[in-house]
This record gives C-alpha cells, structure tokens and sequence, in this order.
C-alpha cells in the first residue's frame, strides 16, 4: 500500500485525480512507495506556480504524473480534456506539462539534498484512467502513457515501465543509469519535497482519521440485512472473517427484531463481549436479552432448582461445560415446563457461533427457541476459517444439520475494521487468503524486537509511555499476550507508566476509561481496540494451527495500529514467509 500525502483523497479534485489517487495508493506491492498529491512547483521555468498531480517516490527513482480524467482531443493544437459538460482546453497539453515539473525538482533536490543528475532517476508521465489512449506523435512516447487498460494491473508496473524507459533514454544519450534508491533516501527526498508533512502520521492522528473513516464505512456493512431480514429469511447464516462485521450486524439485527415487538435472545461466547453488547442494546431496554451460551446455561440450572448439582461439579473439569452443564440444563429445563415457568424467544442471534457448535451446547439452546432450529427463527454468525481453531468446538455435523433447512446464507468478504496494511502483513504471516479491504487508512505494523523476556518487559513500558507522550487514550490501547494470564509480559515485567493496566478477563465489570486493558488473545475474541500491542507472539517455526489461529486473531483486534513484540527467531522465520 502506497504511503499518500495527504493521506485522504482531497475534497472537490476531479474525478481522474480521484480515481488516481485510489489506484496508487491501493497498488500491490507499493510498500516501499510514497506518493505526494498535488504538489506545488515553486520554480518552474515558464510559469510562476505550477502543480503536479502527483509525484512518487520509490526504490525506482521519482516520477511526475500528470492525471486526465474524461474525454481527451486534440484539433489545431488545442487541447481538451475532462467528461462532457466539464472540459477545459489547453494549448501546452497533458505531456509538455507533465514533463514541465521535472527540472524545478530536479534544481529544487541537488539544492536541499546535493543529488545530481546521476544520483536518482527522475521521470515522468501522463496518465488517462478513463480511456485507451493510443495516439501516436513525436512529442510523446507511449510507454509513459497509463490508461485504463493498465488498471488491471499494479499501478506499480507502470512505474517499472516508465523506470525502464528513462533509463534507456539515459543509456542512449550516454548516461550511467542512476542506482536504486534506499528506504531512507526515499524518506528523505519524500520529506525534502514536502516537509509539512510526516511521513509516519501520529498514533493520536491515526486514531482521528481511524474513527472518521469507520463512521463513513458503518451504513454499508448493514446493507446486508436490508434484503436478508424478513418473513421469507426465518433462518440465517452468516460466514465471515475477523473484521467483517459480524458482530455489528447480528447487534443491527436484534434492534430491528425487537423493535417488530420480537422477544430476542442474543447469545455469545465471550463474557467481555456481553458486556460490551449490553451496552450498545440498553436504548432496547428488556426486548433483547444479552448472555453468554454458559451464563444462559448457569441461569437456568438454577431457577430450575439444580444449583446445588453445578456448585458439586468442578469447572476445571474436562466434561464441566461438555456434559455435567448440558446434562443440568435440560434437566432444568424439563423442570421449568411442567411449572410453564421456561423462558421462550421468538428469535434467537448466535455470535461467535465457531465456539460453540456442538451438539450438546446446541440442544439445550432448542429449548428456549420457540419452534426450535428445525422450524423456529435464528440467525447464526461465525468464522468457519481460523477463528475456529482457537477452542476447536465447531462440529462440522451440527453445521450441516442447520443446513439442512435451508437457511438463507451468506458470506461476508469484506473487511470494514483493519488498516489493509494491518490485513496483508497477517495473510502473510498466517498464509490466510487475502480479503477486500475497506479501509484507506495507512498503517503498517509496527514490530519491535527483543532479544529476551526482560527486554520485551523494558519495551513494552517504553511502547506505553511512547502512546501516552503521543495523546493516545489509555482506553484506547489493549494489551493481548498469546500465554495465560499469569506466564504474559504484561504480568511478569507489569509496566509503570502511571496509568491502572485492567484485565478484561475479570469479571467485575468493564475496564475504566484511563486505564490499559490487558487480556489473552483468546479472551479478547470478539473484540477490538483503536491501538494494539501484541505480546508473548508465538514462534512461526513450526507454524501450528493454534499459533496460525492466536496470530490470525490477535492481529485483527487492531482498529487503527497494531505494534507487535517479537523476539530474533520470529524475525528470522518472518524474512521467510
């Protein structure tokens, strides 16, 4: 993903600008790229201010494009260019003023920097996004042409083939070929020529255009259950990976449920969850009813009159919430209708549906649902990919006995909560395939390595203290460790930065605003944070599924930023993916 100054697409540009901007900025394999939009040309030598549309800076060299939206004809040496009803005429045209920028840039680098001539490859070219432009003339060569048959493409190759081109061009007037530039010589001029502007934006900026961003994106990810929620769609299953917006739409759904005066049951794995899910309903009042599947369970076992039988079991028993709950439960359950005291629901809302997929676990839930899976109302929400390798619990037998009544079904592909750069680091350490990604925001990963347990202590305070200095809200930063609570860095070398660390695995109530929650990746399924540190990362070396599963999960908890800590073996297997 293409590092853009700005780093959002302007209000008011022209279409062909626009659709420019998307294309470079969303290019595969531009990592290493910056591109600057609009920038301003001071010293141009005919004119007393000049603009290119955009100016990128790579490994290849740096490169002047000129964007033409629209229609483009030229008669009688004019120029017109832009859609029907908008063209403007121009008797320098796209080419001569494209390559009108490179001198001042030129003059502009060996003054701020001192490179000459030989020490970068400087080009240019034109691009047309909304036709083939395939005129010939002795004023332009085709290969700095990009038009919209190169948008199949990386917008990447297009600056292969104008680096190509500018250096035969060179080779031919006798000139060396000027060498690649460095990752921080590509820094450097990017910041020559636009200084104003950082080229790694702030965490606090991040988190303002993070929360702008998502706002904008919310209404699409119910578009779904605008054609999906009705009387003909009684049964519903929803597939989707982390960050498809699963959990806001099964919310969505049990608000408009509830508002037809539906008695709605929302049911989840994660106790953190419900918590936060309760929040979000409590506009509803008691039309939605928010449990985990194991409090639902609990809760019933005992209005049922058999708590003394749950208090008897061991919960760090193998069988405890594999058989001795379940047993209990329809127990009490058969208890509660001979009283006509069992709480029914018109419809129930299964999230994170992966975790609790099992035929014990399911048969209770039959039995508040009016009409039962077989003919009742239900929508389930899961993650059939990774995320259901994290307990393991999915029966694929029970999956297909729920579809066997012919749900309606749907896959969501769409990623609305992670940076793309935060998607395309995890499908490439996890190997998953990669989803679309609706966020623009430019975020890498950022990795910070330790040589041992004691250091990964000393830079996680340093990372914290780091946030804090910046403006982050303590609230709006979660630690997640791949171990247990008591084996984390977060609990073993505890950080003093002045602000109270929470763990959302406690159950007394939710972590308050001006402290850092803490939690194990597991733990914090379901949720997600504006800032994410990432502790404890397992070994990529072997790659098991429990750890292709932790680092699939933990990486998609991050809204704005991830920041990983790994020690030498993980960066080592890492160079290898």
């Amino acid at each position: 993903m293409t590092l853009m100054y700005p780093g959002r697409v302007p209000a008011g540009i022209p279409r062909g600008e626009t659709d420019m901007f998307l294309l470079i900025q969303q290019a595969e394999g531009s990592d290493d790229y910056v591109c600057l939009h609009s920038l301003g040309i001071t010293g141009h030598n005919r004119k007393e201010y000049a603009e290119a549309d955009f100016v990128i800076v790579g490994p290849f060299g740096v490169f002047c494009v000129e964007a033409k939206g629209g229609d483009v004809t030229r008669a009688n040496g004019v120029w017109t260019v832009g859609p029907k009803g908008q063209t403007y005429t121009s008797d320098e045209g796209p080419f001569a003023q494209s390559e009108s920028t490179t001198h001042p840039l030129r003059v502009y680098l060996d003054r701020e920097l001192g490179l000459k001539r030989d020490d970068f490859l400087l080009g240019w070219g034109v691009a047309f996004p909304h036709i083939a432009f395939g005129m010939r003339s002795t004023e332009w060569d085709l290969d700095v042409v990009y038009d919209e048959r190169d948008k199949a493409k990386s917008f990447v190759e297009y600056i292969k083939r104008l680096a190509k081109h500018f250096s035969v061009r060179r080779q031919k007037l006798g000139r060396p070929v000027p060498p690649r530039l460095s990752p921080a010589r590509v820094k450097q001029i990017a910041s020559a020529l636009r200084g104003d502007f950082e080229l790694v934006p702030t965490v606090r900026g991040l988190l303002v255009d993070s929360k702008r961003e998502l706002a904008s994106l919310s209404a699409a990810q119910f578009a779904i259950l605008d054609f999906a929620l009705n009387d003909r769609n009684p049964q519903i299953i929803c597939d989707g990976a982390a960050g498809t917006g699963k959990t806001l739409i099964a919310m969505e759904a049990a608000r408009r449920l509830a508002h037809e005066g539906k008695k709605v049951l929302l049911l989840c794995f994660n106790a953190q969850l419900r918590r936060f899910l309760a929040m979000d309903a409590s506009e509803v009042g008691e039309a939605i009813t928010i449990t985990t599947v194991h409090k639902l369970m609990s809760d019933l076992i005992r209005k049922g009159g058999f708590e003394p039988q749950l208090r008897g079991a061991h919960s760090s028993d193998a069988t405890y919430f594999a058989e001795v709950m379940p047993d209990l439960f329809e127990k009490a359950a058969y208890a509660l209708i001979e009283e006509n005291e069992l709480p029914l629901y018109d419809v129930i809302i299964l999230d994170e549906a992966q975790d609790v997929l099992n035929a014990s676990i399911m048969n209770c839930i039959d039995l508040v649902l009016l009409n039962g899976f077989k003919n009742g109302q239900w929508l389930l929400f899961l993650d059939s990919g990774l995320q259901s390798k994290v307990y393991g619990r999915m029966s694929a037998e029970v999956l297909a006995y729920l579809r066997d009544r012919k749900p309606a079904e749907f896959i969501l592909r769409d990623n609305y909560r992670n940076p793309k750069a935060v998607v395309t680091e995890m499908c490439q350490v996890t190997g998953t395939e990669r989803p679309i990604c609706r966020r623009m925001l430019p975020s890498n990963v950022d990795y910070r390595p330790f040589n041992d347990t004691r250091e990964e202590g000393r830079k996680l305070r340093a990372l914290l203290v780091e946030l804090l200095h910046d403006g982050v809200a303590p609230g709006s930063i979660s630690i997640l460790s791949a171990k247990a609570r008591p084996d984390a860095c977060v609990s073993r070398h505890p950080p003093d930065v002045g602000k109270p660390i929470c763990f959302v695995e406690d159950e007394a109530g939710r972590c308050p605003s001006d402290s850092i929650s803490a939690a194990s990746i597991s733990a914090f399924k379901g949720l997600e944070n504006d800032v994410i540190i990432l502790t404890d990362v397992p070994s990529l070396e072997p790659m098991s599924d429990w750890t292709r599963s932790a680092l699939y999960v933990g990486m998609t908890r991050a809204r704005a930023k991830l920041y990983m800590l790994v020690d030498k073996a993980y960066i080592d297997a890492r160079t290898r993916c």
